[in-house]
């Protein structure tokens, strides 16, 4: 059973409204995309299944290595062509490929991913430079989403131990990387796909409301969940403060957001993938 705790009792302080922060967002549950306008989006199907080195992304920059797997229980998004999805990136789970570095050619505030069966030894860094902006894993960002979350969005009951869903890293606008890199310590897989960017930072006057649900604000290493609370008064809410007054603007989700404010999914005995 998942243990249920109260997340406002997390949220310790208010962030200013122009923090060096990155808020980030997930998707609905069966979600592979980003809702988001002005993206580039890259996927595996056209490279070969095992190691790709030197791969380009046309216009966004270049991979140093890949691991590229064909759809199983853990990775590949599916589409309208393949239902049982596609081809999606790996590292370790047994490969040669224990890490990926995404180069950009230009400073980013925005990326996104479909990051599949999420396990503790996935984890996300963003650089800028050689200084470290943020981390992530899935400890501090996909453990809080709550059980409509868990299993394979083809069928629930597939590795239904483990989340699945479409994160959005969400750069303020003195927040930028050129520098993605994508690790796991080779005992369990960290799978993705769909990987998604654009280099301008959200802005919520053309942008409207951020995609999806409040999941946590990190600054560095220091992850805090993301309430109303939390929120409130920053560019991230829809107010006063940002564009309360712009026409058309959508209301903020705060009903989705004091959802997530309730519970955190406390997941245990989660089943170490198996080996390519």
């Amino acid at each position: 059973m998942k243990k249920l705790i109260p997340l406002l009792a997390l949220a310790a302080a208010i962030i200013p409204a122009k923090a060096s922060v990155i808020v980030t967002y997930a998707e609905n549950p069966e979600a592979n995309l980003s809702s988001l306008s002005g993206t580039q989006v890259f996927n595996f199907d056209s490279l070969k299944t095992g190691v790709n080195k030197n791969v380009a992304w046309g216009g966004v920059g270049s991979f140093d290595q890949l691991y590229v797997k064909g759809a199983d229980s853990y990775g590949g998004a599916a589409d309208a062509t393949n239902p049982n999805g596609t081809k999606y990136s790996l590292q370790g789970a047994g490969t040669a490929v224990l890490n990926s570095t995404l180069l950009l050619d230009t400073p980013s505030s925005y990326f996104g991913m479909w990051w599949s069966a999420g396990d503790s030894k996935n984890v996300l860094d963003f650089y800028r430079g050689d200084t470290l902006v943020s981390t992530f894993n899935t400890a501090s960002l996909m453990e809080p989403l709550p059980g409509s979350y868990d299993g394979n969005p083809r069928n629930r009951a597939i590795n239904g131990g483990e989340p699945y869903a479409f994160i959005n890293f969400f750069g303020d606008e003195n927040t930028a990387w050129d520098r993605v890199v994508l690790r796991n310590n080779g005992s369990s897989g960290f799978e993705s796909d769909n990987y998604t960017t654009r280099a301008a930072a959200w802005n919520p006057a053309t942008d409207g409301a951020l995609p999806g649900v409040a999941v946590s604000v990190v600054t560095g290493t220091t992850t805090t969940a993301a309430t109303p609370a939390l929120l409130e008064g920053t560019r991230w809410t829809l107010d006063e403060t940002s564009v309360g007054n712009a026409p058309g603007a959508p209301l903020p989700p705060w009903t989705m957001l004091l959802a997530f404010a309730a519970v955190v999914a406390a997941r245990k005995g989660k089943k170490a993938k198996a080996s390519v």
